[in-house]
């Protein structure tokens, strides 16, 4: 018995794992303190960073997980990677324009900051500003300053 409950639980146990460390990784990305700063260009080797990671579950095999599974799971990391190889000046326009769309720009007035959802997505106003708040570089840091306050850090 003990051995058949075993043999079931490890490809959960395995996909938990994984769905983890996804998740760490976003975190280290999104929320890594003040002093982690990214170049537009870092998101190559961030991707390859997280093509290693996925590899990791690869080899785990098919008989605990498919790849598919790594795969589809990855989605929402590489999302959230595209956007860190995005110019600053279509961050700034997508938070502009997904921010409208809720409605919460009214009259010309500046964007207001954008709540925290826990979820991290290549199309959430606020991992957006994320991405712009990490980002090394003269534009983005103008745009923090000038909207949110949010000074430049060193």
């Amino acid at each position: 018995m003990s051995a058949i409950l075993t043999e079931r639980a490890q490809p959960l146990l395995v996909k938990e794992i994984m769905k983890t460390c996804y998740d760490a990784f976003l975190l280290v990305l999104l929320a890594g303190g003040t002093t982690r700063m990214f170049n537009e260009s870092d998101h190559v080797s961030i991707q390859e960073d997280f093509q290693c990671l996925k590899q990791e579950f690869y080899r785990c095999g098919e008989e605990l997980i498919a790849e598919s599974v790594v795969d589809k799971e990855g989605e929402v990391v590489e999302g959230v990677i595209g956007l860190m190889g995005t110019s600053t000046e279509e961050l700034l326009e997508n938070l502009s324009n997904l921010s409208s769309e809720n409605g919460v720009i009214e009259n010309g007035m500046k964007l207001p900051m954008p709540p925290t959802t826990g979820k991290w997505n290549r199309t959430d106003p606020n991992t957006i500003l994320r991405v712009l708040c990490y980002r090394n570089d003269r534009v983005a840091n103008h745009f923090l300053k000038r909207t949110y306050q949010i000074a430049k850090r060193r």
